[in-house]
């Protein structure tokens, strides 16, 4: 049983198929650092840029494979679609190979917003074009937490097989394997990133700030810091200079001393500078802000002090926790671009190839999650060989397939082409 892997990366698909005795006869993958990581792990040889190999040239097989590129229609990628066309299109290559070679079996993963990008267009494109060759085509979304393993990132697996020949059910169920806990993914032994001193401060602090003054009573919920003692309105758009230097800025800042409203404006948050007014996403976190103030107002005021402003998202908890165990220590936690993420810890959030830097922070042991570590959450732990740039090899564990789901379906398929 032979099968090619197209778009390979560090190669998903090749472990899962591998796993259950098929042959990788042909790969391919443009970025030449993934290459020479896929011969060193695999022993074959990628070719590169698959727009420019001849069909003709790609040995019989019974099974593509292709993660195509996902970013165009991922939310990290920002629904890019039909604007991203050197990678939106690249499906195009995969029915351009389906159409000679007719294989039993197409598998392809992606992002579950292929599904609705521009209005559900290129999932009716990706059907007719398999449709125009004598294919059909069944899908299943699966996250790698229903199969056991601990880690939220739903993708879209797509088969495609010839029409009128009866489709086994290939899918992995969610009683296949038992849930396994994060915990036992966890190596400190292995190389690791430690987190730095000002982000571990930072997280210090907000860490007092909890145990002192509690949590909101609610479930998720996020704290701008900025608005612990403000009172500008939420619209102040008509104001005049005169008028909004009656209230505070950020932090409680007087605005009383300000000469323009380029002054003003610097003791503001960055996030109401612009438009002059709260946008729709954060009024209610503003809101929930003020109030946490006015609860705690004697700790808050000395503690507000010593935090970290120079970086506008350090100043925002987001909590996506569990609400009655406010310790930081026993969660997980992100640094992103909208603030700092609390996240339950008997899940990893989805690796995401577009943002490194929101790696994954064990704050309990002062440190990143590696990317051995992030490989075993991809079930890529047999890999010999990762990239030696913490950035990359996180780029790429984001961009790969997950080979625990590859397995689970290859062995189903593994017993239709017996």
């Amino acid at each position: 049983m032979k099968f090619i892997d197209l778009f390979a990366g560090l190669g998903g698909f090749h472990t899962g198929f591998a796993e259950h005795g098929f042959k990788c006869v042909f790969a391919s993958e443009i970025d030449e650092s993934l290459q020479q990581l896929y011969k060193a792990n695999y022993h074959i040889s990628p070719q590169g840029d698959i727009t420019k190999i001849k069909v003709e040239d790609i040995p019989k097989h019974d099974v593509i494979c292709a993660g195509f590129p996902c970013q165009p229609f991922s939310l990290a990628g920002k629904k890019k679609g039909a604007s991203c066309p050197s990678s939106g299109k690249l499906i195009d290559e995969v029915i351009r190979i389906t159409k000679y070679h007719l294989p039993k079996y197409v598998l392809l993963e992606n992002v579950p917003n292929v599904l609705t990008i521009a209005n559900g267009s290129f999932w009716q494109y990706l059907v007719k074009s398999f449709a125009d060759i004598g294919y059909s085509v069944d899908y299943r979304i699966i996250s790698p937490v229903d199969i056991g393993i601990p880690q939220n990132r739903k993708r879209i697996f797509i088969i495609a097989y010839p029409t009128g020949k009866e489709l086994i059910d290939i899918w992995p169920t969610k009683e296949i394997s038992a849930p396994v806990s994060f915990e036992t993914f966890l190596n400190k032994t292995l190389e690791h990133k430690l987190l730095e001193e000002k982000k571990y401060q930072q997280l210090v602090l907000w860490q007092k700030l909890i145990q002192n003054c509690g949590l909101p009573e609610r479930g998720s919920f996020s704290l701008v810091a900025p608005e612990f003692g403000a009172t500008y309105p939420e619209d102040f758009s008509k104001l005049t200079l005169k008028q909004i230097k009656e209230y505070k800025g950020a932090y409680g800042q007087s605005l009383y001393h300000c000469k323009s409203w380029t002054d003003v404006l610097e003791k503001l948050p960055a996030y109401v500078r612009k438009e002059r007014k709260v946008a729709s996403w954060i009024q209610p976190s503003i809101q929930l802000s003020r109030y946490f103030y006015s609860q705690n107002k004697q700790y808050i005021t000395k503690w507000k002090q010593k935090l970290d402003k120079e970086n506008n998202s350090w100043q925002i908890l987001e909590w996506r926790g569990i609400r009655n165990l406010p310790d930081l220590n026993t969660h997980l936690i992100q640094f992103r671009a909208s603030g700092i993420r609390v996240l339950k810890p008997q899940i990893a959030p989805s690796l995401i190839a577009m943002t490194p830097t929101q790696i994954p922070v064990i704050f309990s042991e002062k440190r990143y999650l590696s990317k051995y570590e992030a490989a075993k959450l991809q079930h890529l732990q047999s890999l010999e060989f990762l990239p030696q740039n913490m950035t990359k090899a996180f780029k790429a564990l984001g961009n790969a397939v997950n080979a625990r789901i590859v397995s689970c379906i290859a062995k189903n398929l593994k017993l239709s082409l017996a």
